[in-house]
């Protein structure tokens, strides 16, 4: 009798926990209608932060484009700078411009362009002789591993397990075979 007022009352409390889910539980109509009102809204084809992000690389890139074409070019020169044979003072009220007249200027260095194909082969095959020594080591590390579980793989009946007896023997050829090979292992 008792067994069955505890079953009422687990009951009770079932359904007690199920009126408490359904009232939280969204209806299944207000969740289709919110799906369907997703799926039918159009999508706008440009998003505004996109617009605005290009919008600003273009005109960085513009302004870049603009002023290194209007900044004045840097020229290298230098100056050989002449022997002073005169020990007296130097005419300070000269121009610079004057001062320079005595000077030649160093031409610049300029590299064919076979020359720096050249260096970027040499470069380029330097780098891939780089990485071709460090897939080796990599390739030599590989094949040296060993598992760190293989030794629990082994066990000391391994040679009874590999050496099987001919299925042509007698039963008392197999036995004495088992007791030999049983016998024959180190404890």
């Amino acid at each position: 009798m008792e067994l069955i007022g505890d079953e009422k009352k687990i009951r009770a409390l079932f359904s007690e926990v199920r009126l408490a889910d359904e009232q939280m539980m969204p209806s299944f109509v207000g969740v289709w209608n919110r799906a369907q009102s997703k799926t039918t809204r159009p999508h706008r084809v440009f998003n505004l932060s996109f617009v605005a992000a290009t919008a600003l690389l273009v005109c960085a890139l513009v302004s870049l484009a603009w002023w290194t074409s209007r900044s004045p070019r840097s020229q290298e020169i230098i100056a050989a700078v002449p022997p002073i044979t005169n020990g007296g003072p130097q005419n300070v009220g000269q121009s610079p411009v004057k001062a320079l007249v005595g000077f030649t200027p160093v031409p610049r260095r300029h590299y064919s362009e076979r020359s720096r194909s050249l260096k970027l082969a040499a470069r380029r095959q330097a780098v891939l002789i780089a990485a071709n020594k460090k897939a080796a080591r990599d390739a030599k590390a590989i094949d040296g591993w060993q598992s760190p579980t293989a030794k629990l793989l082994s066990s000391p009946s391994d040679e009874l397990l590999k050496s099987l007896p001919q299925l042509t023997q007698t039963a008392e050829e197999l036995k004495s075979f088992l007791r030999d090979q049983l016998n024959s292992q180190p404890k």
